[in-house]
């Protein structure tokens, strides 16, 4: 996927690190996956640090400020998804039972953001992004590849997704519960049914960052002082990967798709 492709309406666009160590979070992520990171100022005076790999667009890193430190906002990524019209997008939010929490950022040049909490209690960022804005390459290592809803209630998201996005949704069978979001039949997004062998865990957007390696790239997160949250395994027939954490404590997956001939 290309900046062309995520610039279509439902289909996630960028991802941000909110964190407790702007510093320490841009070293570590440099060193698990080669990102460089350029420091901007936002609309609201704080710093911004939009990550870049091989020179492309890939996410961002940000401080939590004081109001979220006081609500005990833990470090954690954050999904955003391109939207052609976001007033329009945010007023169907509220009709089909959801959240807008606070007003709409209106970030010159760079677009009109909000954030939305779904039917299930997860959050999500809604942005209408401006021209050479968002993410610039996916789907390579180091890159966002996926981003996964988890909740213990997929039909109810996804009903919440097909009509505020206008996403199109595929049930898949199998032992675990998956569903496809898909933007001109392509799948963009999924939610993940949890199950109480998961944990219980709030719902979440959480997101996957491809690797060609993925037991090399839990070695580089463990040796950068980040923790492997489930060490690599098999979802047999489709990818290997792992559960993440940045030693601030944000959470994130690896991912390698299985070549068709590795079974």
């Amino acid at each position: 996927m290309v900046q062309e492709t995520a610039k279509k309406q439902g289909t996630p666009n960028w991802v941000d690190c909110a964190t407790t160590d702007l510093d320490a979070s841009e070293a570590f992520y440099a060193a698990v996956f080669g990102w460089t990171a350029e420091r901007a100022t936002g609309s609201d005076g704080r710093a911004y640090s939009i990550q870049r790999l091989d020179g492309k667009l890939i996410g961002g890193i940000y401080e939590l400020d004081e109001r979220m430190r006081s609500m005990n906002v833990p470090p954690h990524w954050g999904t955003y998804v391109e939207v052609d019209d976001l007033d329009a997008t945010l007023k169907r939010v509220t009709e089909e039972g959801g959240s807008v929490l606070g007003e709409p950022i209106d970030e010159p040049d760079v677009g009109k953001i909000a954030i939305i909490q779904d039917t299930v209690g997860a959050y999500l960022r809604l942005w209408h992004s401006e021209p050479g804005h968002c993410g610039e390459v996916f789907n390579i290592p180091g890159a966002l590849t996926w981003n996964e809803l988890n909740t213990k209630e997929p039909e109810k998201a996804a009903a919440f997704y097909s009509k505020v996005l206008g996403v199109e949704i595929e049930m898949m069978e199998g032992p675990t519960p998956y569903t496809l979001l898909k933007v001109d039949g392509r799948p963009v997004a999924g939610i993940l049914k949890t199950t109480p062998e998961m944990g219980d865990f709030p719902p979440s957007w959480d997101v996957y960052f491809a690797s060609d390696d993925v037991d090399a790239t839990v070695k580089s997160v463990v040796a950068a002082g980040g923790n492997a949250l489930r060490e690599p395994f098999d979802i047999p027939g489709y990818a290997r990967m792992a559960v993440l954490q940045d030693p601030q404590g944000a959470v994130f997956e690896v991912i390698k798709p299985k070549n068709p001939d590795e079974g």
